[in-house]
This record gives structure tokens, C-alpha cells and sequence, in this order.
């Protein structure tokens, strides 16, 4: 791997968003104590961080913007087709996979917000029932990160991807003769 050819993939607000979500659903998932006042406070602010990468991905940079990686199922078929040939594609912002993964992670980050805002208004949904939702979102939220994180650790071995330093830096480290299948 050249270490002067590099890309810059992640901008700060990516970063920013991801190691915030990474601490707050660190300290509502397994710290703090469900349903109190400090579980609520992060709970509110990883909902606003929420809506500013929602934002961001419509009006940011190239690789933040949801239209770059979106995994339409064109892109998934044509990627798992190279891959299985062995012709496995380098992307440098996410692989159309990976971009399934940001999309289950999103949505139960967003269903686990919303529905712990809306157990504030038990009167209008009946007692407990967002409370069990939210539950659902948070236990599904558990899974899908285990699994981001043994994902991003496997893959990172295998292809040389640079992702957890990418994510850290903001840029990536290319491979020598490597073609770039999500290019700017």
C-alpha cells in the first residue's frame, strides 16, 4: 500500500456523526440507566445528530451525500457478482454491502430515537406500547452494530480497505494499481 497516495473519503461532519453515535448509543445502550433523565438527554441528542446527517447526506460532500453509496439493487448484484469472480471491487466511500449495513443502522438509529421521544405520549398509543417498540429498535440497534463492527474488522483485514483509519482521519491509503469503483 503507497502511503502518499491517498483519498479524502469522510469529511468532519461524517466523523463527527459517526464517533458521537458511537458514544451515545455506548452510554444509552450499556450505561445508563433506561428511561432517566440522562438516558433521555442522549437519547435527544443522538436524534439531533440524526437530523443533521439526514441533512448531510442530501447537501454534503461527495462520499457523505446518501446518492453516491445508496445500495440500489443494481449495485448490489453487479458487486456481489465481481466478488464472487474474485474481481473484488475497491470502493472508497462504502461498497454497495456496506451501504446495506448503513441503511439498517440508520433506520434502527432513527426508529430507536423516535420511538423513545414518543414514549413521552403514552395517552395517545396506550401504556408501554412505544416502550416496547423502542425496546425492539434498541435490541436490533445491538445486533446490527455487533455485526458492523465484526464486519469492518474482517473486511478491513481482508481487502487492506483502510476503513477504521479512514474513519479516524478522513482519508484512506489506496492500494497500488487499484481502480477506484466509486471515483469522484
Amino acid at each position: 500500500m503507497n502511503n502518499n497516495n491517498e483519498i479524502k473519503v469522510w469529511d468532519i461532519v461524517v466523523r463527527l456523526f459517526h464517533w458521537g453515535t458511537v458514544l451515545l448509543c455506548v452510554l444509552n445502550l450499556f450505561i445508563l440507566e433506561e428511561g432517566e433523565r440522562n438516558h433521555r438527554y442522549v437519547g435527544y441528542t443522538l436524534a439531533g445528530l440524526l437530523v443533521i446527517r439526514i441533512v448531510w447526506g442530501f447537501a454534503g460532500s461527495h462520499y457523505a451525500k446518501f446518492s453516491q453509496w445508496f445500495p440500489t439493487p443494481g449495485r448490489v448484484i453487479g458487486y456481489l457478482q465481481a466478488t464472487l469472480k474474485g474481481e473484488h471491487p475497491y470502493y472508497a466511500g462504502h461498497n454497495p454491502v456496506g451501504s446495506l449495513m448503513i441503511i439498517l443502522l440508520l433506520t434502527c438509529l432513527v426508529g430507536t430515537a423516535v420511538t423513545g421521544i414518543l414514549t413521552n405520549y403514552e395517552e395517545f398509543f396506550g401504556e408501554d406500547v412505544m416502550e416496547g417498540i423502542h425496546e425492539l429498535f434498541a435490541k436490533a440497534l445491538e445486533i446490527a452494530i455487533f455485526i458492523h463492527v465484526i464486519a469492518v474488522i474482517v473486511i478491513d483485514r481482508l481487502t487492506h480497505g483502510d476503513l477504521i483509519r479512514a474513519m479516524l482521519t478522513g482519508k484512506k491509503r489506496l492500494p497500488d494499481n487499484c481502480d477506484i469503483a466509486d471515483k469522484q
